[in-house]
């Protein structure tokens, strides 16, 4: 299922109205209609407030339900997302549908990818460790450039953006505790 089907399977689910999905996530109303027809890629702060209003975290909104039966992720079986508008590639380190209290990706930043220009915040806890390439997040207004081996941890409910300053690829093992995606 596609992005944006699963946006609108989720919110006739609620039995909630395209206005009253924009009106709770803060976002227009014809930018919600685009997503849900998948004519526009949302950035993961969008993504954010309408998983919000849904009563859900990102990541349910990239997989299929299935029933998990390890404590163990393999490889070649984690679960994959992507965000072009960001430039990002996810993998997911924990089981799908576990019901654990943190959460942690695996990301592939290309050049230049960012989680957008607006600083965001929500509740919990972040850690960031830069596996390859350069970091650079800004947390509370001051910035931080991380460097392969570097990590960083912080308040989420502290206004925070990341970006990847380079022209090059990074990695970064990111965890969050309570699960935002």
């Amino acid at each position: 299922m596609k992005l944006g089907e699963k946006i609108r399977s989720l919110r006739s689910l609620k039995h909630m109205t395209l206005r009253e999905l924009s009106k709770k996530s803060g976002c227009s109303l014809g930018f919600l209609s685009q997503v849900e027809r998948d004519k526009v890629s949302p950035t993961i702060s969008s993504l954010r407030k309408i998983s919000d209003a849904l009563d859900t975290n990102i990541i349910s909104l990239f997989e299929e339900e299935q029933k998990v039966d390890s404590i163990v992720v393999k490889k070649s079986q984690r679960g994959r997302f992507e965000n072009k508008r960001s430039k990002v590639r996810y993998e997911l380190l924990r089981p799908q549908f576990s019901d654990t209290t943190i959460e942690a990706l695996y990301m592939y930043l290309d050049g230049e990818a960012s989680s957008g220009q607006i600083p965001h915040s929500h509740e919990g806890e972040e850690l960031a460790i830069v596996v390859k390439g350069k970091l650079k997040i800004e947390v509370g207004g001051k910035v931080y450039t991380l460097e392969e081996g570097d990590s960083a941890v912080y308040k989420s409910s502290i206004p925070h953006r990341w970006v990847n300053p380079s022209k090059e690829p990074a990695e970064v093992i990111w965890i969050n505790h309570p699960p935002t995606f």
